[in-house]
């Protein structure tokens, strides 16, 4: 294997570089830049979580996902109720007279 690698190396040193015309040099340069500049998640991650591999801020998100919807499907919605009883006397009628029932 080691030899191919060296003849592939001596057919490389031997066969002149091709010239590319300045045009296509430039339209190809321009194309990095309009790439580079386009939306990837990547940049999105890096701004979100610099510098961290994808499964790490994959993981957080999941396990703030797992913890919010355990919560919502676990967790009271209300103080408990009495069936007989209004919550803060909305459900009782208003007294006009001020006695409060008495």
């Amino acid at each position: 294997m080691e030899d191919n690698a060296d003849d592939l190396d001596r057919l490389f040193a031997v066969v002149p570089a091709p010239s590319v015309p300045r045009a296509l040099e430039l339209r190809i340069l321009a194309d990095f830049d309009r790439v580079a500049a386009r939306w990837s998640f990547e940049k999105v991650l890096d701004l979100v979580w610099p510098g961290a591999p994808v499964w790490q801020p994959a993981c957080a998100f999941a396990l703030s996902l797992m913890i919010g919807l355990g919560v919502a499907a676990f967790a009271p919605l209300g103080p408990a109720q009495d069936e007989t009883a209004g919550v803060f006397g909305v459900d009782q009628p208003f007294d006009l007279d001020g006695t409060q029932g008495v």
